[in-house]
């Protein structure tokens, strides 16, 4: 009771004593967002305040009245009556807030700010060394700098050497204008006679036939030789307009370098003939006909490449894409397109480029070596001029790319394929993998069922179903085989969970809580599933549940002779590695060798892994097309591969036998023209020199896709 009355009494003396004032300056210092001045004084003291009188107790107080509780607030303000409320302060020390006016006492009195912290200082590099480094730097970014240009440079030149000689709209407009000979195989018989006329008319002008010495009709034999040469530049007008055409775009190519020839020619021979001299109209003749002839092939080239290309319904490309295993580019089977194929079909090819480069080089060092036989050896200029031109002029040089290319495109087009121009045999070229599936080797007619066994309790319908379950789960090309023996055995239909693929040749699948393994014979000893005594089947599927054998399908692998031609294609061409991308356990490089009789040494055969990546539906989506076929057929994929690799060869060596007899013809020559022999010279040495250059030629592009 006292103790309550202590309390009231405290309360009574807290609510009666004076309230002290509290100024602007003091609230906003309470919490933190006052400035303080700088030189502070000291409040004054407050006046003591007087204790209130106590005031006096009753005498007498009721001893059963109990002292009112306290509320809580009340409990707490008396226990802690100097505890700070409990409010969020705010950090305002950055702003200075005041009331009144600042004097300049003020701010001279107003003490410096803090001097700010100074971080300290790193250890001082090694400045020689620090200049190394940026010349370094300096060196590499010039360096790249440079290489990125020098990679831009070849690009844009090669951009450039890759652009189409003719842009069509569309390949049916490009067959359509390649299907307009006219008459221009009539032009090409009927050069041919006057070139071989001519030939004629030099032999018997320059050898006794027998007792007939036709040597002083030799004037005669010349005028007829200049006539028919006339008459066959103008059945040859189109070598003559392309030649002029090359020229103006500073493209001097072969058909350029023959026309200065042509009239080089006609113009020594005015003067050859009154001076009862042979003039070289006869090696013109021949050369013309094979420029004739080579416009000839390469329109018949392009006409059957595109309308075999035309006539897929749904074309099947062959496209190479890089390093597509272990760092070995491939070659895949996709969906063709046709958008490109006409730029790509019109693309220079190495033959013109080549000769791009040698028509200009021989057309100034043949002229400069025929003035310097004018000039230190008294020849006559035109004439060394003629002879030097008709030897340096290559004339293998007009059939070496497009006579292989049509020969292989009337042999593609019975395979059904079509070679994407020079662009796709350069293209499908080079150290290359070509990728084989299970359907390339043992088409689904060549593996057929000889006959199934089971070794358990379970259904055949079970059994059946669960082996097709798990090969369906792998892609496998046995899956037509089972579905069809599904089919007469009434099984049923099951999913297969947990699929798995083992390298020891099997499948391993998880269906309605039983384990099913299916595999090899090898592959289920090595799993250690029991085997019976007398079950030896190489040839034959085993399934196992539960690590239980259950049945036994046993399988014939029929090889297929279009297989076989196709795969010894492959296996002979050099740079082309064969990569078996099989997803059915039981072909192996083994079952290849002893079903086919090849070597199998130049195989790969990857891991279980890469052989699905590289069958999959995505393999080779990055791929550039070298070549369409109209199906997917190994024999046509093989024939377009090999055929394009083989083009490419052919033509590299045609190109170089051609550049190498051009360029004894202009060394020999030089020594005959500065001796100033034209004994030797002579239009028919020149002919049989040219023929004779020819002959390895025709040799080797007509060997192309066999």
């Amino acid at each position: 009771m006292d103790k309550y009355l202590e309390q009231e009494q405290q309360l009574n003396t807290d609510a009666s004593a004076p309230e002290e004032e509290y100024s602007l300056e003091d609230i906003m210092r309470e919490f933190g967002s006052w400035t303080t001045p700088p030189e502070p004084k000291a409040p004054p003291e407050p006046e003591p305040t007087p204790e209130p009188e106590p005031t006096p107790e009753p005498e007498s107080a009721p001893p059963s009245a109990p002292a009112p509780e306290l509320p809580a607030v009340m409990r707490v303000a008396a226990e802690e009556p100097e505890k700070k409320p409990r409010i969020k302060i705010t950090n305002l020390s950055g702003d200075t807030i005041r009331f009144g006016p600042v004097t300049q006492a003020e701010v001279e009195e107003a003490a410096p700010l803090a001097a700010p912290v100074e971080m300290p200082e790193e250890p001082p590099a090694d400045e020689a060394e620090l200049r190394r480094a940026m010349k370094r730097e300096e060196k590499r970014l010039r360096r790249q700098q440079s290489q990125e240009r020098r990679a831009a440079r070849a690009e844009a030149k090669a951009r450039k050497r890759e652009e189409p000689e003719v842009v069509y709209p569309s390949p049916e407009d490009a067959c359509a204008d390649y299907a307009k000979a006219g008459t221009l195989r009539i032009r090409l018989m009927a050069a041919g006679v006057m070139a071989f006329l001519s030939a004629v008319l030099l032999v018997l002008a320059g050898n006794p036939l027998g007792k007939w010495d036709l040597g002083e009709y030799l004037r005669g034999f010349s005028i007829v030789m200049l006539a028919l040469l006339l008459a066959q530049s103008l059945l040859s007008a189109e070598v003559f307009l392309r030649g002029v055409y090359q020229a103006l775009k500073l493209r001097f190519d072969l058909s350029s370098l023959l026309t200065v020839m042509v009239l080089v020619t006609v113009a020594d021979a005015f003067f050859a003939i009154p001076a009862g001299r042979a003039p070289f109209c006869a090696v013109a003749g021949l050369l013309l006909l094979l420029a004739l002839w080579s416009v000839t092939l390469e329109k018949r080239g392009k006409w059957r490449t595109l309308k075999t290309v035309l006539a897929m319904e749904a074309p099947v490309a062959a496209v190479k894409e890089e390093k597509a295993w272990h760092g070995l580019d491939c070659i895949f089977r996709r969906e063709g397109s046709l958008q490109d194929f006409t730029a790509m079909l019109e693309t220079p090819d190495a033959a013109q480029k080549a000769m791009r480069i040698y028509a200009p080089l021989a057309l100034l060092v043949t002229a400069a070596l025929a003035v310097f036989a004018a000039v230190e050896g008294g020849s006559n200029f035109l004439w060394a001029w003629a002879a030097l031109l008709s030897a340096a002029l290559p004339a293998g040089g007009f059939l070496a790319c497009c006579r292989p290319f049509a020969i292989l495109a009337r042999r593609l087009a019975r395979a059904g394929a079509a070679l994407c121009g020079w662009r796709g045999a350069k293209l499908l070229s080079g150290e290359v993998g070509i990728i084989i599936r299970d359907l390339d080797l043992f088409p689904r007619a060549n593996i057929s069922m000889n006959g199934m066994k089971m070794y358990t309790d379970l259904p055949t319908r079970q059994v059946v179903g669960y082996a097709t379950a798990v090969l369906q789960a792998a892609g496998s090309g046995l899956l037509p085989l089972f579905e069809e023996v599904m089919k007469n055995e009434n099984g049923r239909r099951y999913t297969a969970d947990s699929f798995r693929q083992y390298e020891g040749g099997g499948l391993g699948a998880e269906i309605h809580g039983d384990v099913v393994l299916l595999g090899s014979l090898p592959f289920m000893r090595l799993m250690g599933v029991h085997v019976p005594e007398g079950t030896r089947v190489q040839s034959a599927v085993y399934i196992s549940v539960n690590q239980e054998l259950v049945g036994v399908f046993a399988l014939t692998y029929a090889p297929a002779a279009t297989c076989r031609a196709g795969l010894s294609a492959v296996l002979r061409s050099p740079g082309l590695t064969p990569v078996l991308a099989t997803r059915d356990f039981m072909i192996t490089p083994a079952l290849v060798k002893k079903r086919y009789k090849i070597s199998t040494d130049r195989l790969e055969f990857p891991v279980v892994a890469e052989r699905a990546r590289l069958s999959g539906e995505d393999a080779g989506e990055n791929g550039r097309q070298g070549a369409l076929m109209a199906r997917e057929s190994f024999v046509s994929f093989a024939a377009a591969v090999t055929g394009g690799r083989q083009l490419r060869r052919t033509v590299h060596a045609a190109v170089a036998l051609s550049l190498l007899g051009g360029f004894l013809g202009m060394a020999l020559l030089c020594v005959l023209t500065y001796l100033d022999a034209p004994a030797s010279a002579s239009a028919l040495n020149l002919m049989i020199y040219q023929l004779l250059w020819l002959l390895p030629t025709l040799m080797i592009t007509g060997f192309v896709g066999k």
